[in-house]
């Protein structure tokens, strides 16, 4: 059964991390008590849904569990005896059975990673859900909706919410200030009336709702920047599928980051629409095999407009930082390192990464760059940071008598390699680049063909699959 999206606003619960021993097991634990979805991010952590898409979450390692329920979570079921049960079955822990004189019917239990929560009956749940459609009954036609999200676009490119706050309302009036025909835009604003977007005051006259404000709000929706883009992208899908490649030049001209680099509007929203999710977020950090004491100089490949790399160096005030890519790029990175007050410490390198990188550095991150690419580029990649970690020694220089054994870098890489059991995915990264998600058995032999082998491989405590390669002896 497809439910309808979540409602939006300031102030709603929206995400929430779950402590896990082992990220797999608990997954499976609510998956299989729950019914949660399960899918993997392009960062390789694994995140989840409920039931209804309305509050998702990840899990992460390194934490210690919730095993105290002072701020008390509680997942609504229909049948509290029935779901602890399936907690049991699962693999679950009841802590607390049900009060059979409590006014409420609700229970405890601990989950495989050892936190606590509760579950509460809702009363006439049972008698709702069981006179629904069977869960795999699925509208196939309300699935195939066209209509709507496209005219979510037009809605949004052509400014239909800021024309109307400004007191054009009638059909002929909003025609007129978008430059567009008046009968077509009516068929479009009726259509999203009737889906509970804008209102129809009387005929012909609109006004906006909550959705339509929404629509303002919501960035990356406009037909001319990269939210249009990314839309007119997924009409190639057939032609993706069947050739594996992107058809993304058929459309626009040329391939995706040549289409960037000539539109630096476009480009400055895709870092936008990338955000902190893309290119690092606050207090990030990354669990090295060996620690991070002996890192003295880091180098971001493809870092962005630098947030992750600043905050590495915030974290860990002995190192400094080169940030790698394009220079209309790394040319908006000014303000974001002033913010994080490590202008000292960090440097900006306007350049392909596939030239040659700045050499003997002691960490090379990779954090969703090798998603974007295909095999092929993706080895050009991996072999530009296996020279520039080379051991100085085996770099061009005068020999240096007396000197310590130098010692090469260490590339780590978060997104574009997943470990081997987890479930695929499609992504637009895939039909706009090309890019690709390996698993760690595909990747290892990418690696290995990029003359680098792989120390370590695990899912970190934020959640995120990491892996971490040297130049292979």
């Amino acid at each position: 059964m497809v439910e309808e999206q979540p409602k939006w606003r300031t102030g709603k619960i929206c995400y929430i991390e779950i402590p896990a021993a082992d990220v797999t097991r608990s997954a499976e634990f609510y998956q299989q008590a729950f019914g949660w979805k399960m899918r993997q991010r392009g960062d390789g952590s694994t995140s989840f849904d409920d039931t209804v898409g309305a509050v998702s979450g990840t899990f992460v390692t390194g934490r210690p569990p919730a095993t105290e329920p002072g701020f008390g979570i509680y997942i609504m079921v229909a049948d509290a005896g029935v779901t602890l049960a399936e907690v049991q079955a699962a693999g679950g822990e009841i802590v607390r059975p049900v009060d059979p004189v409590a006014g409420e019917v609700f229970a405890w239990f601990k989950d495989p990673g050892g936190n606590i929560l509760g579950i509460y009956q809702q009363p006439g749940l049972a008698q709702t859900e069981a006179a629904a459609p069977a869960d795999d009954t699925v509208d196939l036609f309300r699935m195939l909706d066209l209509a709507t999200p496209w005219c979510l676009h037009v809605a949004a490119t052509l400014r239909i919410p800021e024309h109307i706050s400004a007191g054009r309302t009638a059909i002929a009036e909003l025609a007129a200030a978008a430059g567009c025909d008046p009968d077509a835009l009516h068929a479009v604003l009726g259509h999203l009336v009737s889906q509970g977007v804008f209102t129809e005051e009387s005929p012909g006259r609109f006004a906006c709702n909550r959705a339509a404000g929404q629509i303002s709000e919501a960035s990356f929706l406009d037909l001319g920047g990269i939210g249009g883009r990314m839309a007119h992208t997924w009409g190639t899908l057939l032609d993706y599928v069947r050739t594996g490649q992107p058809a993304y030049r058929q459309v626009f001209g040329r391939p995706f980051w040549e289409d960037l680099a000539a539109h630096p509007q476009i480009a400055a929203e895709f870092d936008a629409l990338m955000g902190p999710a893309g290119h690092g977020i606050p207090d990030f950090d990354i669990e090295l095999s060996d620690g991070w004491d002996q890192i003295r100089t880091v180098v971001d490949v493809g870092g962005g407009t630098g947030a992750m790399l600043a905050s590495l160096l915030r974290r860990h005030p002995q190192a400094k930082g080169i940030l790698v890519d394009l220079p209309g790029t790394v040319a908006r990175a000014g303000e974001v390192i002033e913010s994080f007050g490590v202008s000292s410490r960090m440097t900006v390198k306007g350049q392909s990464f596939f030239d040659p990188l700045p050499a003997g550095a002691d960490l090379y991150l990779l954090k969703s760059v090798l998603n974007d690419w295909a095999d092929e580029p993706t080895l050009a990649i991996l072999r530009r940071c296996a020279e520039a970690a080379q051991p100085q020694a085996a770099q061009p220089q005068a020999a240096q008598p007396q000197a310590a054994q130098p010692k090469e870098g260490t590339i780590a890489i978060l997104g574009g390699v997943s470990a081997d059991e987890t479930p695929r995915s499609l992504g637009i990264d895939m039909l706009v680049a090309g890019g690709k998600t390996s698993t760690l058995t595909q990747f290892t032999q990418l690696a290995r063909q990029a003359g680098l082998e792989i120390v370590a491989a695990r899912t970190q405590s934020s959640g995120r699959f990491v892996v971490e390669c040297r130049p292979a002896p």
